[in-house]
């Protein structure tokens, strides 16, 4: 049997959503982060990785609860976008104003530019 538990509302005054890359991604082969500081009642449902230079996008996988990843990432700068979902079924993409640069590295961290309420 399924419990499905709705997420509790978080705040991180004065922070910006923050992508965090997993010390085991390896540029330009695999790449896995984890989403810091999302505020609000939404959840991220999709995420999706775009090439700045040619738009192409790919939907990432979700893996380990809160880490998306992608075996091929694109190549240069990475822009993100993210799919929010509410309890009562709305569903809205944002894209940050800030990119993960095109020399991104494990471990490191990068601030999207936007807050999520």
């Amino acid at each position: 049997m399924f419990q499905f538990i709705n997420r509790v509302s978080c705040s991180y005054p004065n922070k910006n959503i923050t992508f965090k890359i997993d010390e085991s991604s390896d540029n330009p082969y695999y790449l896995a982060f984890v989403i810091w500081y999302q505020q609000g009642k939404t959840d991220i449902s999709a995420v999706q990785l775009c090439e700045t230079e040619n738009f192409v996008c790919k939907l990432l996988d979700r893996t380990r609860g809160a880490v998306w990843t992608s075996s091929s990432p694109p190549k240069g700068q990475l822009q993100i976008r993210m799919l929010l979902s509410s309890d009562d079924g709305d569903e809205k993409w944002i894209i940050p104003l800030n990119n993960i640069p095109q020399n991104w590295k494990g471990g490191e961290t990068y601030d999207s530019g936007i807050q999520v309420d």
